[in-house]
């Protein structure tokens, strides 16, 4: 029956009908007897069971006494492996039925230094039975993290999601983060993460007919876009999404993206053909796809946009027999006008809204509101005066005086000469923004405080339909639609245009066997479809670039049509390789859109080997008064041996949109005629690799007449293949593009990627190797700090200069608990910079063969070696030079040339690692950090080399001594007291002793001296001498204590209030430094755990003693 042994009350043995039959199942041998009466013969059963996860028919055992049995067993060298460690796990509830693991903790933190607050996490997965013929699947992740997981791999996982499901054979109720989807429907289409419940049953209403029924209710989490990027030839990313309705930046909503190139759906990961930063709303492309400057990339997403309360409610049923089909959908998404979020609209707000209608372009204010003074927030005055012409003007300038900053302004871009602000500066908390005066009339910035009022909405559609089968391979389709759109809430009017209707009606046939042609079957359809005027739908419906085909572009799509389409489908097919097909369109939409469309394929097999594609289209329409001729043309001519496939591709796409009186060409989509040639591997062998060389020449019109625009050379290589214990995959692109018509220089792409992994000497050496080479660009951030609860932030605030204004050169790395106050937070820009990207990565593992280790002589002292080496590189260039940019190494590179740069090197030698003994490690670790801001670069380095040593005395004593050499470099073009140059070293001998299993004290005393280099004044140095004292107490599973206390002695000669004083001085000050702690991890119940945390710090010239204390518990489930 299975594989694992089977929980016997849980199986269900039904037919069909639903009827439930007896049987007998025999747990020592797995199998099942289904007990039928006399003469009934079924051809299938349906069999629900749930497994142990073991099976208990089957023998385990180490060795066998029979098998091995000697009477001189007693002087055998007999010795039994070693036991595995008891898997013991500690639980608040335990159930035999229920799966479950996981925990919730909940804590407290507070200290004379902050205020009191609270924090918790919950990760909690269940899985199993509540009662009979009723289970749960519950997954319920609570982590406390404000952010989207990465959009790097295909599969996602969510820091902050809840989902439970109670489930049988009937029915299934989803609650938490469910996904919303459309299930039988021609009309409705939609895709939503929402947080609310779904219920789901399948029933049998009578013998004839089987139903299925669904409905959700829940809280939208984003709204749906659809959006096209502007490409940039050759860049590879990262490319900005934005939202519906322009909005610069969005938080997508995780794994609801997809995204197309050129009509074909992408796959999201490194090794696939994009990433996604769902956070930042941007879009990387892997060295797997060209881009180019006519590539078209749509993305369909939702993103995070809740100004009101939404709620949507979903409804439908199917009703199926063996003829006839019957179903209906109800869908409602609308917004609660009277419950805005995270804002509030006043009276004035409320009228503007109402008398606007439809025109939501009208529905703007200014962005002003009236607070208290905050010295942590960018705040203005209002200002009143008179122009040069006399006119009085009233503008709004920042201010920090507490008398007149009482107005927190909001900006909005709207490009240049478009607004009556420009950006003045970036201060630690926000952009600074400054007024500047029209002249003559015309606006001199390129910000406004003018923004667009938020308006709720509501979409609503039903969609009722059936089918009816005619025969064993016709059926017959209808369904018609009702949609109810109101884009403005507030307003009644224009609400006349707020409701259409949609039918459909068609005839299929399938898989009909043709009698004259052995082997084939005919497939054909018939469809018509007509939409009223305000007929709209709720996400996109048709394929990506249905409107595209037909001519027709997004600004056209603006005004409401209604539409009248038939579609005439046939196709022969033996197999994919033998097929035939042709599709006629029509489609008229009001007096915009009138045409026809052809599409035809002839695939065919020329004896064996010889293959033969074919695929056209035309499009023959008018557009207003233009008239649209469009014909493309792949054809691929190939010849399949028993290794290599040479072949031949040919691509013509046409278009020209022309004056229906002059017939000069207007303009176009696309022009082009590509010639391709192209040798692949078999798909029967064991490895694979392409090459490809395409040659494309592009046409645009100039003076009515189509003339060579651009000429492209792109030649690719790909190759993958395993090798015992090698494994190589490498893909690479080369492309030259030559501008014909315009004096621009010729731009030449060069991208790849490089995977290699390999073990060498029977694995005692390892190495991998990453390479990945392409164009790309650097977005020029701005960073801002906000303030978090005490202890969970990552930077802390100075005020050096005493003025009370928090400044960017004043935020530091903080060091001390109770001085995590603060965040840094990246703010992206639309300002980017073109770049080549370089991406190494490099590991290797090596040591010498454990055989060895018993050896005598060179082998034994070798053995004791080995080593661990991870090189990062990631660096973006200006350079041009190809050298520089498929090297990945920084040396080669002039600084000026350098956008950003991450580096990461990290190698540890070890001798006589497994030695309890005698032991040392040398480890080499070199970083660099430079990014591009928006008001410079900034750069930070770190180098340390350092020797351990260890030395045993005996079980109880040991003594290791660290010896370090190192430097830490900032360089910063904005922040002028951020350069710095500081050498270290660091030595100090460390005893531990150990007197029991429970147990531990050591002292450690440390000598560092550091001297700022950079400083050109004076010889600035700094000197801490630091003595600690440690213990540890662990009783296995019940309880753990750690303590330690040390004392800093600090001598130093700089300024202690600058970065570089901060940096030197550990976050300490000059004198004595006393800091100490105290973490106790202590078992109060089965499953239950308490964790009691204090932190001191005493250090001259502090006015009082610092104290932060932390208490949690933890339940494990």
């Amino acid at each position: 029956m299975d594989s694992l042994s089977v929980f016997e009350q849980s199986i269900s043995v039904t037919d069909a009908a639903g009827s439930k039959y007896e049987f007998s199942y025999d747990l020592s041998t797995g199998n099942i007897a289904v007990l039928l009466e006399e003469g009934v013969v079924m051809d299938s059963l349906l069999l629900c069971y749930q497994t142990f996860p073991f099976a208990l028919n089957h023998t385990f055992r180490n060795r066998s006494l029979a098998e091995e049995y000697d009477s001189m067993a007693y002087f055998r060298d007999n010795r039994v492996k070693a036991s595995p460690a008891f898997d013991f796990r500690e639980e608040v509830f335990s159930s035999d039925k229920l799966t479950q693991s996981g925990s919730l903790m909940r804590g407290i933190s507070f200290g004379n230094a902050q205020n009191v607050f609270v924090n918790s996490s919950l990760n909690l997965q269940m899985d199993g039975e509540l009662a009979e013929n009723l289970n749960i699947r519950a997954s319920i992740t609570d982590q406390n993290v404000p952010f989207q997981p990465e959009g790097n791999s295909q599969q996602i996982q969510d820091f902050d999601n809840v989902l439970i499901e109670l489930y049988n054979d009937r029915f299934n109720l989803s609650g938490g983060d469910v996904v919303l989807q459309q299930r039988k429907s021609q009309f409705l289409r939609y895709y939503k993460n929402v947080q609310g419940l779904q219920f789901t049953t399948d029933y049998l209403p009578n013998e004839k007919w089987k139903a299925s029924s669904q409905v959700g209710m829940a809280i939208a989490k984003g709204k749906f876009a659809s959006v096209e990027l502007e490409i940039r030839e050759g860049v590879m990313g990262p490319y900005r999404i934005r939202g519906a309705g322009n909005e610069r930046f969005v938080i997508v909503m995780a794994n609801s993206e997809r995204v197309f190139l050129d009509g074909k759906q992408l796959r999201r990961g490194f090794n696939q053909d994009y990433i996604i930063d769902y956070n930042q709303g941007e879009i990387t492309f892997t060295p797997q796809v060209v881009i180019t400057q006519y590539s078209r990339v749509r993305i369909d997403f939702e993103y995070a946009e809740r100004n009101f309360s939404r709620s949507i409610l979903t409804a439908n049923h199917i009703q199926e027999s063996e003829r006839a089909t019957v179903y209906i959908n109800y869908y409602r998404e609308k917004d609660d006008r009277n419950r805005p979020l995270f804002f509030e609209l006043s009276d004035a707000d409320k009228r503007l809204l109402s008398s606007v209608g439809d025109n939501l372009g009208l529905a703007v204010t200014p962005r002003i509101d009236s607070i208290p003074f905050d010295p942590n927030r960018i705040l203005y005055r209002k200002v009143l005066e008179y122009s040069p012409e006399g006119e009085l003007r009233t503008f709004f300038e920042h201010s920090t005086d507490p008398e007149n900053a009482f107005f927190a302004v909001g900006f909005l871009e709207v490009g240049p000469n478009q607004g009556d602000y420009r950006r003045r500066q970036q201060l630690a908390n926000g952009v600074v923004y400054e007024y500047v005066p029209p002249v003559n009339g015309m606006p001199q910035g390129n910000f406004t405080i003018q923004s667009p009022l938020p308006v709720p909405n509501k979409r609503q559609m039903i969609t009722a339909g059936a089918e009816i089968k005619l025969g064993t391979h016709e059926r017959l389709y209808t369904e018609i639609a009702f949609s109810d759109t109101d884009d403005n809430l507030f307003s009644a009017l224009d609400n006349e245009n707020n409701k259409g209707f949609a039918v459909k009606s068609g005839l299929v046939s399938e898989r009909r066997p043709l009698g004259w042609m052995k082997g084939y079957n005919l497939d054909s359809k018939v469809e018509l479809e007509y939409n009223s005027v305000n007929f709209a739908f709720i996400d996109r419906l048709r394929y990506i670039e249905f409107d595209r085909d037909w001519g027709l572009t997004p600004d056209k799509l603006e005004t409401a049509h209604y539409e009248r389409i038939g579609v005439l489908e046939t196709k022969m097919e033996k197999n994919r390789d033998e097929q035939l097909a042709y599709s006629l369109s029509v489609r008229q939409r009001g007096d915009l859109l009138s045409g026809m469309q052809q599409t035809a394929l002839l695939n065919q097999r020329l004896g064996s080997r010889v293959f033969f594609r074919n695929e056209g289209f035309s499009l023959a329409s008018r557009v207003g008064e233009l008239n649209n001729e469009w014909y493309r043309y792949q054809g691929e001519l190939s010849y399949r041996s028993a290794v290599l496939v040479p072949g031949y591709k040919l691509h013509v796409d046409r278009n020209t949109v022309s004056n229906a009186e002059r017939d000069s060409v207007l303009s176009t989509a696309m022009n082009f005629l590509e010639h391709q040639f192209f040798v692949r591997s078999n798909d029967t062998l064991n490895y694979s690799f392409f090459a490809q060389a395409s040659w494309r020449e592009d046409q645009f019109p100039v003076a009515g007449e189509l003339v060579p625009d651009t000429r492209a050379f792109t030649n690719q290589y790909g190759f993958q293949k395993r090798m015992g214990t090698h494994d190589l995959r490498s893909t690479f692109t080369y492309r030259r593009l030559e501008h014909l018509m315009r004096t621009l220089p010729t731009e030449y792409t060069v991208m790849g990627k490089l995977d290699y992994l390999a073990s060498f000497f029977k694995n005692n050496l390892r190495n991998e190797i990453g390479y990945a080479l392409g164009n790309g660009r650097e977005l020029r951030r701005e960073f801002v700090f906000l303030p978090v609860p005490t202890g969970e932030g990552t930077h802390t605030w100075r005020d050096d200069n005493g003025d009370g204004i928090q400044q960017l050169n004043e935020f530091y790395l903080a060091v001390n608990p109770e001085e995590k106050n603060f965040i840094k937070i990246f703010v992206p820009t639309d300002d980017y910079i073109q770049a080549y990207t370089t991406l190494y990565n490099h590991r290797v593992n090596a040591k010498f063969p454990d055989s060895w280790r018993a050896a005598n002589g060179w082998k034994a002292f070798f053995y004791k070696f080995s080593n661990t080496t991870n090189w990062t590189i990631e660096k973006k260039i200006t350079s041009s030079d190809l050298t520089s940019r498929i090297s990945p190494f920084l040396g080669r590179v002039v600084t000026e040339e350098l956008v950003s740069a991450r580096e990461n090197f990290r190698s540890s030698f070890f001798y006589n690692r497994s030695s309890a003994k005698f032991g040392a490690d040398f480890s080499v670790f070199n970083s660099l950090h430079k990014q591009l801001l928006s008001g410079g670069y900034e750069e930070l380095q770190h180098q340390d080399n350092r020797l351990n040593t260890r030395y045993t005395f005996n079980k109880q004593l040991n003594l290791m001594v660290l010896v370090s050499r190192g430097s830490r470099q900032a360089a910063s073009d904005f922040l002028d007291n951020r350069n710095y140059r500081i050498q270290q070293r660091t030595i100090g001998p460390e005893l531990a002793v150990q007197p029991s299993s429970i147990f531990r004290s050591s002292i450690k005393y440390s000598h560092t001296g550091k001297v700022n280099s950079a400083n050109t004044e004076i010889n600035e140095e700094a000197t801490l001498h630091q003595l600690a004292l440690t213990m540890r107490y662990a009783k296995a599973i019940k309880t753990t204590l750690n303590s330690q206390l040390s004392y800093t002695h600090i001598k130093y000669n700089g300024i202690p209030n600058s970065p570089t004083g901060y940096e030197m001085m550990q976050a300490l000050t000059v004198g004595g430094n006393y800091v100490w702690n105290i973490n106790w991890l202590q078992k109060i119940g089965e499953g239950l755990q308490l964790t009691v945390v204090y932190e001191g710090r005493n250090s001259e010239g502090l006015t009082r003693v610092i104290h932060t204390g932390r208490m949690q518990v933890t339940a494990l489930f």
